[in-house]
């Protein structure tokens, strides 16, 4: 419970007990010392015990233990004894000033310990605004920061706290409590959300105060029973430090709507510029081959017409893959991607794959080399074929003809690493992680221009990604071209049984 500086002017009775205590006490070891003391140093120790109750307790005590030193004094050490009266006048004096000096000493001492008791309460507030503070610059939404609100009211002020939020229509409800008493009277709520005014409004049992951003209300906080100044003045710190997190989530909510429509947007162009030029020019070598048949068929040789025909199914073989790299695209940024996985050997995933892209594999060497320690994986096999055909394209797109293409697969501790080495031109290190961008290329080949949709590695980092697996681009060998490395976990029987 937070202190106030009010409880020094409150003092409980059994400070006043304690007092008597003190005085009696004094009392006591001032008859086992007063013999080996001079008689005016008794005083001072009948003075130390009105301090000792000054610094324990308050104004009132203080001056209660003032009185009764003095009374004691004069009762039980100056003559005549166990009387009230005094025959000496110099002991008249010296009583008088006693009570004088004890009374100061004793309030002085008392206003100390209520300042320290000041700065301890405001060094708490303090600290409790600042780790308010901290914890909402943590808060990554708005259920978050309401939650710390609700948290740290209840912890400072000992009292049940419920949060209202106003929705779009101006209806409010509950979105954070602390505490055990929740039923806040729903005519009560309307109310104080009625009160327009920032100032707290008291009805029945609860305080309300306004919930609210740099732009608009946003809902009332409701503390069970009343509450003083000091308790009403700790509230708005939480209240205005929990609406400048609101707004700072709201930003950030924007900036995050901002990027995506952004991103959208450059998706949405990008995709336009692969549609004209990526599919558009298969469809062109195609239709001029068809066409060259049609018009002219019968005056090619037929070396020449079977020629025509490859182009128009390696052309048309080339445009599916670009569709199919756009619908898979499309089901990874939705998320509709579901894995139907399987045992599958690494073998057939590799071998499946050369054989799809063998009509464009013509030409080239191929190296495959397989550990016989690779185990089987519980994998989607059709995804990880794909991924490794999108692989093969693109090493194939950027290799010289007669050029080697190596595959090695091998166990590498709890993973299996498939890599794939071309003879290319290489990848600076500054792009390697880039080019699986959506829509990147890099101008390199033998045409020297920007080749594919962009599309192809970022699928295949996709299809792996969603079988915890990671696909990244290294040196390649001899300090030749690039390899690409998919890393995909080893899950063990025993584990696909207990899943």
């Amino acid at each position: 419970m937070a202190i106030t500086s009010d409880s020094f002017y409150t003092v409980r009775p059994l400070a006043y007990v304690g007092a008597i205590g003190v005085v009696s006490a004094t009392v006591m070891v001032a008859f086992l010392v007063h013999r080996l003391m001079p008689h005016a140093s008794l005083s001072l120790l009948f003075l130390t015990g009105v301090l000792i109750v000054a610094a324990r307790t308050g104004v009132g005590p203080s001056l209660l233990a003032s009185v009764l030193s003095f009374l004691a004094f004069n009762f039980f050490f100056t003559k005549p004894y166990y009387t009230l009266k005094v025959a000496d006048e110099g002991d008249v004096a010296t009583l008088v000033f006693f009570l004088v000096i004890a009374a100061i000493t004793g309030n002085l001492a008392a206003r100390m310990q209520q300042e320290m008791a000041k700065r301890k309460a405001s060094l708490q507030r303090m600290s409790g605004l600042y780790d308010f503070s901290r914890r909402l610059s943590s808060a990554a939404g708005t259920e978050a920061v309401l939650e710390a609100l609700a948290a740290h009211l209840k912890q400072s002020m000992d009292r049940d706290i419920v949060v209202f939020i106003a929705d779009k229509e101006g209806v409010l409800h509950v979105r954070a409590r602390a505490g055990e008493t929740f039923d806040v009277p729903r005519t009560d709520v309307e109310k104080a959300w009625a009160h327009s005014s920032s100032e707290p409004i008291t009805i029945e049992q609860w305080t309300f105060l306004q919930l609210a951003t740099s732009r608009e209300r946003v809902g009332v906080v409701a503390i069970l029973g009343e509450l003083d100044a000091e308790q009403i003045d700790s509230a708005r710190s939480f209240s205005e430090q929990a609406g400048i997190a609101l707004d700072r989530t709201q930003l950030v909510a924007d900036l995050e709507q901002a990027r995506l429509v952004t991103e959208t947007e450059q998706l949405r162009s990008a995709l336009l510029s692969s549609v004209s030029h990526d599919l558009r020019t298969p469809l062109a070598s195609i239709i001029g081959s068809t066409t060259s048949l049609l018009e002219y068929g019968e005056s090619f040789s037929e070396s020449n017409r079977k020629e025509l025909l490859a182009t128009v199914v390696e052309e048309a073989q080339r445009l599916d893959r670009h569709i199919q790299n756009l619908l898979d695209m499309t089901r990874l940024g939705q998320g509709s991607l579901t894995l139907k996985r399987d045992w599958v050997d690494v073998h057939d995933i590799v071998s499946s794959a050369v054989a799809r892209m063998s009509s464009v594999l013509k030409g080239m060497n191929i190296d495959i080399d397989i550990s016989p320690s690779v185990p089987l994986l519980w994998v989607h096999g059709v995804l990880i074929e794909q991924a490794l055909v999108n692989l093969l394209d693109n090493a194939i797109r950027f290799s010289p003809v007669e050029g080697h293409i190596g595959i090695t697969a091998s166990s590498d501790n709890d993973d299996v690493v498939i890599t794939l080495c071309d003879e290319g031109p290489g990848i600076p290190a500054e792009e390697r992680e880039k080019i699986f961008d959506m829509f990147y290329t890099v101008r390199r080949g033998d045409r020297g221009n920007f080749q594919g949709t962009g599309l192809g590695l970022a699928i295949c980092r996709g299809m792996v990604a969603a079988h915890s697996g990671t696909v990244t681009a290294q040196d390649g060998r001899n300090g030749r071209g690039t390899c690409m490395r998919i890393t995909l976990p080893v899950i063990r029987p025993s584990e696909v049984s207990n899943a």
